[in-house]
C-alpha cells in the first residue's frame, strides 16, 4: 500500500496523506472560471474530518479560502499556515518546512512552497516562479513535485522543470478541457511527453 496518497480537493489544492498524516495544501477554494472551485460536499468532509495540518502559499482566492481557514481553527485551536508564519513543523515524524517565493508574474503578494519530508519528499510550489525556488536549494531532492500549468507550457519551463530532478510530477490549476478557453491543455500536451507526469480532476485520489 502506498504510504503517499493526494485527493485533489480544489483548482490547486490537495489533501496529503504521507505516513498516516493529513496535510491539507491550498485545499479550499470558491468557484473562480474557468477554475473549479472546491465541491459543497468535499468542503464538508474536510469540516468533518480535519487534517492534521492546514496550510496555504498565498491569499489569492483560487487557493485561499477564509472561512475554511477560520471555522478550522477555532475548531482545532491549531494554526492555518500561510506566509506570514513561516513554520518548522514536524508531526508525526512527518517535516513540513515554508520557504518563501516569489508569485509569478508581477506581484508583491507573500508567497511561500512548501517542503513535506517524510517517507518521500514532496515540494508543493502553488504558484511559485520556477526562478525563485532556488531558495529552496537546500532541500532535499522532491520525489514529487506539485506544480501549476505554468512549469509545462513551454519548452524552456519545461526544462527549469526537469531541472528540479523530482522523480513524479503533479499537475495541478488546470480547467477542465470543455472549459479551458486558453487552450492550457493544448499546450501542456505540445510541450511535455513524460511517464512522469501525472493529472488527478478535483474530487480524484492518486496514490504514488
Amino acid at each position: 500500500m502506498s504510504l503517499l496518497k493526494l485527493t485533489r480537493t480544489a483548482n490547486a489544492g490537495v489533501l496529503m496523506e504521507i505516513d498516516g498524516v493529513s496535510i491539507l495544501l491550498d485545499g479550499v477554494c470558491e468557484q473562480l472560471p474557468p477554475y473549479l472551485g472546491t465541491p459543497a460536499p468535499i468542503r464538508e468532509k474536510l469540516l468533518e474530518n480535519m487534517p492534521d495540518v492546514v496550510a496555504f502559499t498565498h491569499k489569492h482566492p483560487d487557493h485561499y479560502d477564509e472561512d475554511y481557514a477560520k471555522s478550522y481553527e477555532d475548531k482545532t485551536l491549531r494554526s492555518v499556515y500561510g506566509p506570514e508564519s513561516l513554520p518548522f513543523l514536524e508531526v508525526g515524524g512527518v517535516e513540513i518546512s515554508a520557504h518563501k517565493t516569489r508569485h509569478i508574474g508581477k506581484t508583491d503578494i507573500p508567497h511561500v512552497s512548501f517542503v513535506i519530508k517524510g517517507s518521500a519528499t514532496v515540494w508543493f510550489v502553488g504558484d511559485a516562479s520556477p526562478l525563485s525556488l532556488k531558495s529552496m536549494v537546500g532541500a532535499s531532492k522532491p520525489d514529487l513535485l506539485i506544480v501549476p500549468f505554468a512549469y509545462l507550457i513551454t519548452p524552456s519551463a519545461w526544462r527549469m522543470t526537469k531541472e528540479i530532478g523530482a522523480k513524479k510530477i503533479l499537475l495541478l490549476h488546470m480547467p477542465p478541457r470543455d472549459r479551458d478557453v486558453e487552450r492550457l491543455w493544448d499546450m501542456v500536451e505540445a510541450t511535455v511527453e513524460s511517464d512522469i507526469l501525472y493529472h488527478i480532476d478535483i474530487g480524484e485520489s492518486i496514490g504514488l
